[in-house]
């Protein structure tokens, strides 16, 4: 009866939407290869952990490595959902950063693996070069972000006026601290103080008040 209940378990899965069926993917291959790391990952890992048979793998990505790249596009859309939706017109630049910490900590408490990917995208970028582009279309994006609400805030007289893009480059990187706590135990600090702490020291240095 159980292999039963896993081939019709497989038989629905590979009848989702294409949409669907890729996103499965690659949430399953975001957790192997957070777990194994890239060079040890076979494309057998990623159609066992997602419930597909390995012609459903093979035709939507061709290799291994197609799929780290569209990984990297999921990542984005993914892991953050409400991360583009902070610049509403009703809130002030203040209250975007501190949306933006709450994002980042909500997706630390329910999935701290997918910081864990942002090592794996670092890793591989400093040795292929797609993967370098693709990793810094990426974090453009987010700094184009952050440098837009701080210019926001600027224009709306709570910021100081200061070089955009140092804003930006600091307000990313010291957010990506919280990085440290997905692999390290802290017994005297968690991932919550030190995201409400340093949202503090990064706005008070930058407010004009």
């Amino acid at each position: 009866m159980s292999k039963l209940y896993r081939l019709v378990g497989r038989f629905m899965a590979e009848n989702k939407s294409k949409e669907e069926r890729q996103g499965q993917i690659l949430d399953a291959a975001l957790k192997v290869f957070v777990n194994k790391g890239y060079a040890d990952t076979r494309m057998d890992d990623i159609v066992n952990k997602s419930g597909l048979s390995k012609g459903a793998i093979y035709h939507h990505y061709s290799s291994k490595k197609d799929m780290f790249l569209s990984l990297i596009d999921h990542w984005e859309e993914h892991t953050f959902p409400d991360f583009y939706s902070q610049n509403g017109k009703d809130r002030n630049a203040t209250e975007i950063f501190r949306g933006f910490v709450q994002e980042i900590l909500k997706a630390y408490n329910d999935r701290k693996y997918v910081f864990l990917a942002e090592l794996e995208f670092w890793a591989l970028a400093n040795h292929d070069e797609d993967i370098r582009l693709r990793v810094q279309n990426l974090y453009k994006k987010i700094l184009q972000l952050f440098k837009s609400t701080f210019n926001k805030g600027v224009r709306e007289g709570d910021f100081k006026s200061i070089n955009p893009d140092i804003a930006a480059l600091s307000i990313m990187t010291v957010l990506q601290g919280v990085i440290w706590f997905s692999i390290f135990e802290y017994k005297d600090l968690t991932a919550e103080d030190y995201l409400n702490a340093v949202s503090d020291f990064m706005i008070f240095g930058i407010s004009n008040k």
